[in-house]
């Protein structure tokens, strides 16, 4: 297990590292099940801290295996399988996380048993966060920090 994988039961803003100024996030703060999780830049208001923090829960398989889970919402982090886009549903999904080989503490959010990566492809506020098939290993829109709350 990588030391630079994010704790167990720990909150963590999900940060995008081509867009560095983009981070995972409920649109408008939106609780109910189905919201979009898109790309926006961190205002550092504590509302918006709310729905841009995600709890990783390791599943007990593989160390690398998580659900993801909004603070705010308690929803997880799941893919409308019609437009592989990414929102809070209320059945978890379980991803690996699969530490880039380049850079230390940058991770592909891969879905269990799929070639699926959450993909972010612009710098917009309100861009909704993608499931895609797995580009090449060096395209950094697919690539995720997870920056600890306090």
């Amino acid at each position: 297990m990588s030391d630079n994988l994010p704790k167990d039961g720990d909150g963590y803003k999900i940060q995008n590292v081509f867009y560095n100024t983009q981070h995972a996030d409920l649109e408008h703060g939106v609780s109910a099940v189905g919201t979009p999780i898109i790309g926006h830049t961190d205002d550092g208001s504590s509302t918006g801290s709310d729905h841009r923090t995600f709890i990783v829960s390791y599943t007990g398989g593989a160390e690398d295996l998580v659900t993801i889970i909004n603070l705010k919402s308690k929803t997880y982090a799941s893919a409308n399988t019609l437009g592989m886009k990414l929102e809070g549903n209320g059945s978890p999904v379980v991803y690996q996380l699969i530490e880039s080989q380049l850079s230390q503490g940058e991770f592909i959010i891969r879905k269990q048993n799929t070639n699926y990566v959450w993909y972010l492809d612009s710098d917009s506020n309100q861009t909704q966060i993608r499931i895609v098939p797995a580009p090449a290993e060096t395209d950094k829109k697919q690539y995720w920090k997870f920056v600890q709350q306090e």
